[in-house]
């Protein structure tokens, strides 16, 4: 059992290498067998024990050969250069999955390979479907509105996941830019699945 307790709202901006709504939300293997994605997250309130982690920003990207729940993931952490010692140490805890806790307890038995985590500037604009993220020279996301492929026209699409470890809703976009280019990790993703939500993780 976890002895520390945590908790923690945050803004979050997910893109992948699925197609928009990508499948994995349904319990479906990704749409090319493989999924290369980050989470980037904003924490707008939150503790770990008595470290206060609002305003800590950082980015969770892997890659996993097939589907997640296969496993054999690489994983790469960066966070916010600005957090303070006690936050780094916080989040690299939680989201290594060493404190319990959803959804990193679960996504912790699906990497195999962890990084060395980096301490980076993090510009960060939450800002719907136009929302985007930066992590130095290494991880970026830029999300837009997909579009009807016949008019063009912007469209939109919210999705409820009830049981959903992440976020109980999604709201649906498409990436104008994703890439991710650290020593051990490196993919370009443009032009698939995003999507913005905020929501909240706990172990308690």
């Amino acid at each position: 059992m976890p002895t520390s307790k945590w908790r923690y709202t945050t803004e979050l901006i997910t893109a992948c290498s699925c197609d928009w709504g990508c499948p994995c939300n349904f319990n479906a293997r990704p749409t090319h067998g493989y999924c290369n994605g980050a989470y980037g997250l904003s924490i707008k309130k939150g503790h770990f024990d008595g470290t206060d982690l609002k305003g800590t920003k950082f980015v969770w990207a892997a890659s996993w050969p097939g589907a997640i729940h296969e496993g054999r993931g690489t994983c790469k952490i960066l966070i916010d250069k600005d957090a303070s010692q006690k936050q780094r140490t916080a989040i690299e805890g939680i989201v290594k999955g060493e404190h319990g806790g959803l959804p990193w307890s679960i996504f912790m038995n699906t990497i195999d390979h962890w990084l060395p985590v980096s301490f980076v500037p993090i510009e960060w604009n939450f800002d719907g479907a136009n929302s985007s993220y930066r992590a130095g020279t290494e991880a970026q996301a830029t999300l837009t509105p997909y579009r009807n492929p016949v008019t063009g026209v912007e469209a939109s699409a919210q999705i409820l996941l009830p049981d959903g470890i992440v976020t109980k809703e999604i709201n649906v976009t498409a990436t104008q830019t994703f890439a991710v280019f650290s020593k051990g990790l490196k993919y370009a993703e443009p032009g698939h699945y995003g999507f913005y939500a905020v929501s909240e993780h706990t172990n308690e």
